[in-house]
Parts: structure tokens; C-alpha cells; sequence
């Protein structure tokens, strides 16, 4: 062993553990009225009571706040005087009312006492006969409470315990069993929500494994919460709940039909109560979920919803529509439904403003489909007159099987269609693909049917990106043999001869049209559904199963669903930007750059979530060298169990498109109806479409002047028609002078950079010019300048000597994070110099990004050199660097 390098490593992986302070409890019972009241160590007064009267039933109240604000439970309100606090009380048991009459004969106390009177964890327990009509009892039951304090929240456990004296039955109720009234008023801020974010009257008789109540109670200028946990174990699992217009809340077996109990039997129900202060966050909810019953709530939520579609009555489009709902001032409009279009599984634009969709009639189920039905295709629809609704339909390619994702652009369609990734020319322009489609690349896997390609859109810097799922496992280059493109009834190759191919299972990747170049931009994921960029070019995309929302650097690794990260050195991965969840799987990225919606929704990014049949809605806030995102709100409820809505565009008009794919089997492990398929379209009311236009008809001048136009789209197809014509040697000479003119006059940075985009894409950019950029007072700016400058893998001693000083003196964590990006580009060798001073940054220690971009790049450098890497790692600033650098020699025995 180097005994010098061992104190370094020493110091590397030095970490410290301290446990959480728990605050001690005790209980003290009233000998008299046999009440068991919880109390703080060292404080005077009770935080919890316990009641426990001869003949009346049990309940808990008051509880009081943490931080001892307010009181959080009510007993008996004028609203509702049955009601008590917190407490169990059937409905329907027997045909006798336990629910609403707490005394009067019901109820006989048999003990209460505590069990663990002090400790960091105290318990007790209440035990009460039910009583029937005689007077006789007839269940037995038993309350076990167990309660931590940990410090800024309660933790509390119940464990009922109801064993049947005589046959029992529980009728069918929409209420019974476990109930918290909190001290609700008329016009109270509050809410209840469950973990499907579904809210107040819309969480009432919806099945969930948690739902938290939040009230602005007396004394406080927070909210208070107590958030009930259901357990696996309870049957019925996932249970109902009961939300009242008063926002008393509790789950109840008894709605899910007649419950028997025969006598000698018990049920057991348990339930964990989490009391906390201040603004709800469901991902801690979730958490404390996860903690209580050590499981995973995504499987059972989606079994809910799958059961919940397969049970529902189908709705044709219009119907759809009826039931939908949406904020103020919006409609939505049937824009296309079956059996104009079915089974569609991607949309695009072109330059007219049509829409291209592409059905894949030949998707089966996830693990079958290729070829089988042969009668996929592309169609083009069209709105003539501007209803918001198609009325022309043509048929543009058939027979190409499983298509899976679409583009337009340089005269032609970009099609992935697993195993390839085809253009498909109409140079003639007669809406008829021509005879000669060229296979650019091949490779794409098909296990998972519904992770593979996907999502193609064009970026700013004049590439086609797009997505893959993780389960699905990809060889992707171009074809060894010239390639093959399969038809009706073959199958899918085995063996594929791939050039130089490249492996991807779970990312984004993309592809440049006329440097016919490929490359995988970043690992990770789970089954990534839609890719857009901000205004400043920020790439975002959208996820299934795992947290739903993601800021995209080129080069980073990213959590993963499953499987194995593609370098085993990676030790942490780049997790997600939402600080907030939603019910499962999402679809559709798109960000929201024009100003038919009202102002708060431009620079929004909207999706589809198919679990919660809805169009949501994030909120992207800068921080740090990223972002962190909010939840916005729901645009469109369907409530539609049968909606399958996961693709999403945003049009000439300014409205928002959604397709829904539309099936009793909402996950895809079958088709039930291959004669289903909208799109609908989401705008303000009386917004009207646009119609009559084609922007290849426009000048190259005109074009430039759209580069300025608010509504983003105009931008965007301006700007890759400009690429197309320069590619094309057709562009006018006076274009890139008036882009610059541009870029100089505009104040604002995102018309700057559109203005950089279009010179980029129309090499209107030196190496030159863009190291002057370097020195542009916009962070953006800059960044986008090393991001030009090591597209080609080869920036240049004067950029690699600029890069160094700005690593060092680059006060933007912005422009750092690109500095970050670009090492990967690099060979080793000129790795070196940006790294040893972009570990210098302590302010980058808790960047959500940069610290793992960091790690990312020097990882191959530590085998080549771990004593230097050892040096890099004893001189820098940012720990997790540090630590992974003497991780990674250990791991290569490179200390001997």
C-alpha cells in the first residue's frame, strides 16, 4: 500500500453520522375519568388525550400542533355532534349505528392503560365491548396506539383490533370505521388530498393508500396537517375514504360492500397518522408511506386504474369531451377522432400547420407486435376552416410496420420505426411518400413495445432528439449491410449488422440530418415520453413510474427504473427536478412559448398523465446550475378511466394538443378496441385555428423576421427550413448579416439566442465568433458558445485555453454546468485543466447537477492517472468529486 495516498484516502471518505434527536414522552392516566394523556419531557401540559368514559367511545382529542399552535382536532361541532375527534364507530353493524350515537348504550368500557408510560416511543391501548340492543355484546375491540415525537412532526400507529362475540355483518355504507374531525369553518383555508392528488369532493369515495387533511386552524398562519396512512395488510387495501364537505376524512371498508365477521374471528386493521406543520409535500407523505409499511404504492395504483378502465363504460369522442373539465375560460374540441384515426401513437407538425400521425395498428401488447397487421400508416389531417377541427384526411405512407415516432422537416418524414430510423422524402410535395426511403440508422430494439423509440423533436441547435425506454435494449448505428425495411408479416431480425453501434436502454439521444451523425445524449430513466426545450434552450423531458419531470444535460446519467447504469463507476446519478408527485405515468413534454393562454402559463411545461387522466401542468423555477419544479395545475380533468393521453403538441394557433391513444387496458398489456384514437385540442374559447399558410413558401428574409415572433412554433419551423435551405447551398446571402443585426439589437437573451440558433444552424458562426461570445454579459450566452464550440468534438487551443479561465473565474453556475458538459467532448488529456478548477467552486458543492457532471468526466481519468486524480481530489472544493475519486482508486486497487 502507498502509505502516503492512505491519510489522503482517509480524509476523502471521512463522513460523519449523527442520529436525529427524539424528544421523550410519558403518559399519565387519570385515575378518576381513566383518560391517558401524552406529554413532552419537561412540559406541563398534554400534546395528545386519550379518552376512555365507561359508556361512551373511545376517541382521541385534543390533539395539539408540534409546535404547539393550535389545536387539531375537534369535538363534537355543531355540524356534525357525533363526531369525535379521532375514532373508529361503524355505521352498519348488525343494522345498528355505532357511528353517529358515541353513547346512549352502545359502548362499555372493558380497560384502557398504558403499556410503554415513557420512552422515546410510549403505547397504550383502549379496550370496549360493542353493545346490541339488549345491552349485550357483540364485538370486542381493541384500539393499540403507539406514539413517537420527532420533532418537528408526530408519528402515531393504530392497531384495531375487532373480534366478533356473535356473527357480525358491516353493511355497506359510505362511511364507518376510522374518522378524524378537525376544527373545520366555513371559509377556513384547507384541503384534503390523496396521494393521487385527487382533492376534497373529488378524493370522496376514491380508493388511496393515503390522504392528508390540512386546515389554517385558530392560533396559526400555516396550515396543520394530520395525513392517515393505509396499510397493505388492511383488506380492502387500497381502502375508500370518506371526505365530507367539512373535511372531516376517514377510509371505510363498509363502502366497498357487506363485510362479515363470524364469530371467534377478529379483523385487524392498522393505519399510521402523521402530524406535522407548515406546507404539504406529498413526496414526504409518500416517504413516510414507504417507511411505515416498507413497500411501493406504484403497482397497486396502477392495478386501481387499470380495473378502473376496464370496468368503465366506453365514451365515444364527443361524449368524452362532455365529461371532461377545464379551467375558466378554456374548451376543449374533438380535433380527430375514430374512426378517422385509431391506435395513434405519435403526431407532428409540418410547415402548413397540418398535422401527421402516425398509426401503429400493429402494437399488440407490450411483449408481442410487430408486423402482424400490416395496415399501419401516416396520415395527414388538416383544419380547413379553422373550427378547431379536422375535416381533410389524406394517407401519406402504409405499410411500414410499428410505427413508433414522427418528425417533419428537409422535405420529408423522419420516422422511427423500430428496428430502423428511416427518412421518407416527398420532395415533390404531392402528400405521397416517395419510392426511395433511406434507412439512416438501425438497431432500435422492440422488447418492451412501448419503450422504444420515441419522441422525436427538433432542438434548437438543428438536431433530431428523441427517446427510449429502459426496458428495451438498443445497438444503434448505421446498418452494416445497407439495412432492410421489413413489411407485412416479417419478423423482427434477432441480428441486426450495425456499424460502430451504440448502446442505449433508457435515455434520450439524437441525430444530426445532414452530418448524418448519432449520439446518445444521456443515460437513465425509466420509459421517457416526450422531449421539448425552454426558451433558452434548457432541455426537459418527461417520465413513467419514476418522478415524472427532468432537466436534460448532455452527458448526464439519471436515475434509472431498473436495470444497470451503463458505467458501473457512475456510484450516484442526476435525480429528478419535481419537488412534487403525480400519480405515475407521463407523457408529452411540451413547454408552453406562446401567448393565447394567459400570461402565467408561457414558459409552463405541459404533459399528459394517464393514470390521472388529466393534462398537468409544471412549473420550471431556476436554481442553482438548474431548476426545480412546482406544480402548476390541471388544464384538462377527463375523467375518463379510458383516456390515454400521453403525447402532446402545441400548435401554429397556440392551443394545446393532446392524442389519447384510448383503451379499456390504460398500461398497454393488451389492445381491447384497435378502432380507438383522438386528439383533442385544449385553448381559450373562440380561439380559432390556422388556416391557409405554408411557411416554405416564405422568403429566407421572412423567415429571419419570424425568428422574432412570440408563439414559438413559427420560430422553430422557420428556423429548420433556414438549416434545410443552407444545407441545400439555396440560402440568401444577406440572411446571416440580418441574423446578427439581430442578435446585437435584441435585449432580451432568449430572442438573442434564437438569433445564435439560426446563425448556428445556418453556419453563420466562426470559431471566432464564438469565443468572443465567450465574454457575453448573459450567462446563457456563454454557455451556448462552449456548447457550439464542442459540437464537433473539436474546439480548438484557443477555446480549450478560454474554457480553462472561465472554469476558474465563471461566476454563472449556469456556465459552469455547461464547462461540465463540454469535459465529456474532450479527449482525456484536455480534461484535466477545466476539472482541476471547476472542483475549486464550493458553491457548487450542493448543486443539484454540477458535482456529478464533474464526477462523470474525471471518472475515466482516475485508471489512467490516480495519482494526479488523488491530487485533484485532496485540492478540490466540492466533496462528492473528492469522495468518488478515492472510491474509484480503491476500487482499481490503484493505492498499492
Amino acid at each position: 500500500m502507498n502509505r502516503r495516498c492512505c491519510p489522503l484516502l482517509l480524509c476523502v471518505l471521512a463522513g460523519y453520522c449523527l442520529p436525529a434527536h427524539a424528544g421523550n414522552l410519558t403518559l399519565r392516566e387519570d385515575n378518576v375519568t381513566h383518560a391517558i394523556s401524552v406529554y413532552r419531557e419537561g412540559e406541563a401540559k398534554p400534546i395528545l388525550t386519550q379518552n376512555a368514559g365507561a359508556d361512551f367511545r373511545p376517541y382521541i382529542h385534543p390533539i395539539v400542533a408540534p409546535d404547539g399552535r393550535g389545536v387539531l382536532t375537534e369535538f363534537s361541532p355543531s355540524h356534525h355532534q357525533h363526531q369525535t375527534g379521532l375514532y373508529w364507530g361503524f355505521t352498519k353493524l348488525n343494522g345498528r349505528d355505532y357511528f353517529h350515537n358515541p353513547d346512549n348504550g352502545y359502548w362499555r368500557r372493558v380497560s384502557s392503560r398504558p403499556i410503554v408510560a415513557a420512552g422515546g416511543e410510549v403505547k397504550w391501548n383502549t379496550v370496549y365491548h360493542l353493545l346490541d340492543a339488549a345491552g349485550q355484546p357483540v364485538m370486542l375491540e381493541t384500539q393499540l396506539w403507539t406514539m413517537r415525537d420527532t420533532g418537528g412532526r408526530y408519528l402515531l400507529e393504530l392497531e384495531w383490533t375487532g373480534e366478533a362475540l356473535a356473527d357480525i355483518t358491516i353493511g355497506d355504507y359510505a362511511y364507518g370505521g376510522l374518522f378524524l374531525r378537525m376544527p373545520w369553518r366555513a371559509g377556513m383555508e384547507g384541503s384534503a388530498v390523496n396521494n393521487a392528488r385527487q382533492g376534497n369532493e373529488r378524493a370522496n369515495g376514491q380508493r388511496a393508500v393515503w390522504l392528508d387533511v390540512g386546515l389554517k386552524v385558530e392560533g396559526r398562519d400555516d396550515q396543520a396537517h394530520i395525513a392517515i396512512l393505509d396499510h397493505p395488510r388492511n383488506n380492502g387495501y387500497p381502502l375508500p375514504w370518506r371526505v365530507d364537505t367539512q373535511l372531516g376524512v376517514g377510509p371505510s371498508r363498509a363502502s366497498l360492500g357487506d363485510w362479515n365477521i363470524p364469530k371467534g374471528k377478529a379483523a385487524v386493521y392498522r393505519h399510521q397518522f402523521v402530524v406535522y406543520t407548515g406546507k404539504f409535500n406529498d413526496l414526504k407523505i409518500d416517504e413516510a408511506w414507504k417507511d411505515y409499511t416498507g413497500e411501493r404504492m406504484d403497482s397497486v395504483l396502477w392495478g386501481l386504474a387499470r380495473a378502473e378502465g376496464k370496468k368503465a363504460t366506453f365514451l365515444t369522442g364527443e361524449q368524452a369531451v362532455a365529461k371532461m373539465t377545464v379551467p375558466a375560460g378554456f374548451e376543449v374540441k374533438l380535433y380527430a377522432a375514430e374512426p378517422a384515426i385509431t391506435q395513434p401513437m405519435a403526431f407532428c407538425w409540418d410547415d402548413r400547420g397540418r398535422l401527421w400521425m402516425a398509426e401503429n395498428r400493429d402494437y399488440e401488447s407490450r411483449g408481442a407486435g410487430f408486423s402482424n397487421s400490416g395496415d399501419s400508416r401516416i396520415l395527414i389531417l388538416e383544419d380547413t376552416d379553422g373550427d378547431g377541427k379536422m375535416d381533410t384526411r389524406k394517407v401519406f405512407l402504409e405499410g411500414i410496420p410499428f410505427p413508433a415516432a414522427i418528425a417533419w422537416g428537409f422535405d420529408g418524414l423522419w420516422l422511427g420505426a423500430p428496428p430502423n430510423f428511416l427518412f421518407v422524402p416527398d420532395r415533390n410535395h404531392d402528400d405521397k411518400a416517395d419510392r426511395e426511403i433511406e434507412i439512416r440508422l438501425t438497431g432500435w430494439g422492440i422488447q418492451d413495445r412501448h419503450e422504444t423509440i420515441n419522441s422525436l423533436h427538433w432542438g434548437p441547435d438543428g438536431w433530431l432528439y428523441g427517446c427510449q425506454g429502459y426496458a428495451t435494449r438498443s445497438n444503434v448505428g448505421k446498418p452494416a449491410d445497407g439495412g432492410r425495411i421489413y413489411r407485412h408479416r416479417e419478423a423482427f431480425p434477432q441480428n441486426q449488422r450495425v456499424k460502430d453501434p451504440q448502446y442505449i436502454d433508457g435515455g434520450v439521444w439524437r441525430y444530426h440530418p445532414t452530418k448524418d451523425r448519432f449520439e446518445i445524449v444521456a443515460h437513465g430513466f425509466s420509459n421517457p415520453w416526450g422531449v421539448d426545450f425552454d426558451d433558452h434552450g434548457q432541455m426537459f423531458i418527461t417520465a413513467c413510474v419514476i418522478p415524472h419531470l427532468w432537466h436534460v444535460i448532455p452527458g448526464g446519467i439519471y436515475h434509472r427504473q431498473g436495470g444497470k447504469h451503463i458505467n458501473p463507476y457512475v456510484y450516484d446519478d442526476i435525480k429528478t427536478i419535481a419537488d412534487h408527485r403525480h400519480r405515475s405515468a407521463h407523457g408529452g413534454a411540451r413547454i408552453y412559448l406562446a401567448d393565447e393562454f394567459s400570461r402565467e402559463y408561457r414558459d409552463r411545461i405541459f404533459m399528459a398523465n394517464l393514470h390521472e387522466r388529466s393534462l398537468l401542468t409544471d412549473i420550471l423555477e431556476p436554481k442553482g446550475s438548474g431548476f426545480v419544479g412546482h406544480h402548476g395545475d390541471d388544464t384538462i380533468l377527463a375523467n375518463d378511466p379510458q383516456w390515454i393521453g400521453f403525447s402532446v403538441e402545441i400548435g401554429p394557433d397556440g392551443a394545446v394538443y393532446v392524442l389519447d391513444w384510448h383503451d379499456a387496458d390504460i398500461c398497454g398489456q393488451s389492445v381491447h378496441d384497435k378502432g380507438t384514437g383522438r386528439i383533442f385540442r385544449l385553448a381559450p374559447k373562440g380561439l380559432a385555428g390556422k388556416t391557409g399558410f405554408n411557411l416554405a413558401g416564405l422568403s429566407d428574409l421572412e423567415l429571419v423576421t419570424l425568428q422574432l415572433q412570440r408563439n414559438d412554433w413559427y420560430v422553430r419551423r422557420a428556423r429548420l427550413l433556414l438549416q434545410q435551405r443552407a444545407a441545400g447551398g439555396r440560402l440568401d446571402a444577406r440572411v446571416q448579416g440580418r441574423l446578427w443585426e439581430m442578435f446585437q439589437q435584441q435585449e432580451n437573451t432568449g430572442r438573442k439566442l434564437r438569433a445564435l440558433w439560426a446563425l448556428h444552424v445556418t453556419k453563420g458562426l466562426s470559431p471566432d465568433r464564438l469565443i468572443a461570445l465567450l465574454d457575453h454579459a448573459a450567462p446563457y450566452i456563454r454557455a451556448w458558445a462552449v456548447q457550439l464550440l464542442c459540437e464537433d468534438l473539436e474546439p480548438g487551443a484557443s477555446a480549450l485555453k478560454k474554457f480553462a479561465a472561465m472554469a476558474r473565474s465563471d461566476s454563472s453556475p449556469i456556465v459552469r454546468l455547461y464547462l461540465a458538459a463540454a469535459l465529456q467532448r474532450l479527449p482525456h488529456a484536455e480534461r484535466w485543466a477545466l476539472a482541476e478548477r471547476l472542483v475549486q467552486h464550493a458553491e457548487d458543492a450542493a448543486d443539484h447537477n454540477l458535482p456529478k457532471m464533474i464526477w462523470f468526466a474525471v471518472e475515466p481519468l482516475v485508471m489512467e492517472n490516480p495519482a494526479k486524480a488523488l491530487e485533484l481530489a485532496t485540492r478540490g472544493a466540492i466533496p462528492l468529486v473528492s469522495q468518488f475519486i478515492a472510491r474509484r482508486a480503491t476500487a482499481g486497487q490503484q493505492l498499492e
